[in-house]
């Protein structure tokens, strides 16, 4: 009797990846989050914490800039494309419970699903604010997600195994990408794209660091400690476009505090620091927003800093940040 139970378990393993299988991929513009709720609760007060939650500024860019795009529809209308938009925040108001979940591949493959219940308005919007920052990790990871697998098709094998010949790290480097400098403790690459957008014609510079330094105890893991180090490293290292300007952390600008900021982060399932702020350059008007992510190496003896930075004058920096961020989170060691 036991042969048929186990072709019946073969058969419903079966079934359900094919399940998987036949939906269809998901789609939607980058950086949109589309918010499926009744036009009367999105003009009033659900709404109203939808947006200051999803449309918040997002950290370390010269100007405002949101997390997210935002979009609207009716439940009624939450059919066909709209089904299989990548990310999803489903608000029920009015049902019998409170219910928060997060869900993969419910209409589409690749696709996140904020699920969020409740029986009242109020009772809605306190679910909604209790959760918010575990949606918006959520959703953001999702977003670099889907960065990082464009940039795995895009991928420059030649460029990224020179990286790692030299220094011992992979990433995934998309193509456009050449070398500035390269040696076995430093890489400085540079693309350099001219971009148009809203009538604007402009020079896009995106650049990536990768420096590595001994490690000496965990009292790395602060911004002043790795903001000097950097500053130490591209004063020498990465110049300006004038003579004797070089790249500088920015600090402060007319009484404003404008030091990076910095939080832990899981890598592969490792230790690591993401922090984000604004650079410029000491001698020339040239600046933008950079992120960085260090970590130590499997061999414990050192850490590695991997960063990306932006010059996008006229243009929307939250498009070259979010990518440079899924390349910086793409970095894992030859060991592993």
């Amino acid at each position: 009797m036991r042969a048929p139970v186990i072709f019946l378990a073969l058969a419903l393993l079966c079934a359900c990846g094919g399940t998987k299988e036949r939906l269809p991929q998901s789609v939607g513009a980058p950086d949109e989050v589309l918010v499926v709720m009744p036009k009367g609760h999105w003009e009033g007060q659900p709404g109203a914490a939808v947006h200051a939650a999803l449309e918040q500024p997002l950290q370390g860019l010269p100007q405002r800039e949101e997390l997210f795009r935002v979009a609207q529809c009716r439940p009624q209308d939450f059919a066909s494309l709209l089904k299989g938009h990548h990310s999803v925040v489903m608000a029920d108001i009015g049902g019998d419970t409170s219910v928060f979940r997060i869900r993969h591949d419910v209409n589409a493959r690749g696709q996140l699903l904020v699920q969020v219940s409740a029986p009242s308005p109020m009772a809605w919007i306190a679910l909604w604010q209790a959760h918010a920052d575990e949606a918006i990790d959520a959703l953001e990871k999702h977003q670099r997600a889907r960065i990082g697998d464009r940039l795995v098709r895009e991928r420059d094998e030649a460029l990224s195994a020179q990286v790692r010949d030299r220094l011992g790290v992979e990433l995934d480097i998309p193509g456009g990408y050449h070398v500035m400098r390269l040696d076995s403790n430093f890489a400085w690459l540079e693309r350099d794209r001219l971009m148009t957008g809203s009538g604007l014609e402009h020079n896009v510079i995106e650049g990536i660091l990768i420096h590595a330094h001994p490690y000496a105890s965990d009292s790395t893991w602060n911004v002043p400690y790795l903001v000097g180090l950097r500053d130490s490293l591209t004063a020498t290292r990465v110049p300006g476009p004038n003579e004797g300007s070089y790249m500088i952390v920015q600090r402060g600008f007319e009484g404003m505090d404008l030091m990076p900021t910095a939080r832990a982060v899981e890598l592969n399932g490792h230790f690591a620091y993401f922090m984000r702020g604004l650079y410029g350059m000491h001698g020339a008007k040239m600046g933008g927003p950079f992120v960085s992510l260090t970590t130590v190496d499997p061999s414990g003896s050192r850490i590695i800093t991997v960063e990306g930075f932006a010059y996008a004058p006229q243009f929307d920096k939250r498009p070259y940040v979010r990518e440079l961020e899924a390349l910086l989170f793409s970095l894992r060691f030859r060991e592993q």
